[in-house]
């Protein structure tokens, strides 16, 4: 039996559409100025920073932080998987390219977001969150494009033979530790050079 529409539905005309297509994209679009103001505000002035004033800086209403991140902890998670889905969208454009060094340019921009996100992932840490767990398929996608970036980098002869994706990986996280140790989380001249010194580890004729 085919289902009888009301003779007047107001939420199924055109323009409850647009309204609703409209409210949607509003949303969207509070949700990520709250994340950059809150990623931003944490690697500033520290965790300690409340929701109500992330919300005065992003612009929008204490209700809207609290409704989207109903936690201190769910804000720092969120922070983090948008990073990361910003770092596999850059990812995506280096493996669309033909620079066969392209894996350079992500693993030294996986090293700088991890220095200026290092306040936020050391409180993941101690809640112990873990993001391969938390956002399983975005940290598998960025596994796969340093994959593919590395192999295309073995081709061309600019990277060790017998370096792994998991060891690039494990390179990097701890590239994130050596960064913080040095204190170097606010200096991105100094955290790049460290970067570029344990990348140097897996150049060609680096043995």
């Amino acid at each position: 039996m085919s289902r009888q529409l009301p003779e007047h539905d107001p939420a199924a005309s055109p323009a409850a559409h647009r309204s609703g297509r409209a409210l949607r994209a509003d949303a969207r679009r509070n949700r990520e100025r709250v994340l950059q103001t809150a990623q931003q505000l944490f690697a500033q002035e520290g965790l300690s920073v409340s929701l109500d004033e992330i919300a005065r800086r992003a612009g929008v209403g204490p209700g809207t932080v609290h409704r989207h991140f109903p936690s201190k902890e769910a804000l720092y998670l969120a922070v983090s998987i948008d990073q990361l889905e910003r770092l596999v969208a850059e990812a995506a454009a280096l493996a669309a390219g033909e620079d066969p060094a392209a894996v350079f340019t992500l693993l030294s921009r996986m090293m700088a977001n991890g220095a200026e996100n290092s306040t936020v992932k050391s409180a993941l840490t101690a809640a112990e969150f873990d993001l391969r767990t938390a956002a399983p398929d975005v940290a598998a996608d960025l596994t796969g494009y340093v994959t593919e970036l590395l192999d295309r980098a073995r081709t061309a002869g600019l990277v060790r033979a017998d370096v792994t994706p998991g060891e690039v990986m494990a390179l990097v996280a701890g590239a994130f530790a050596a960064i913080q140790h040095a204190e170097a989380q606010t200096d991105p001249a100094r955290a790049a050079r460290i970067g570029g010194i344990i990348l140097d580890g897996i150049r060609a004729g680096s043995r």
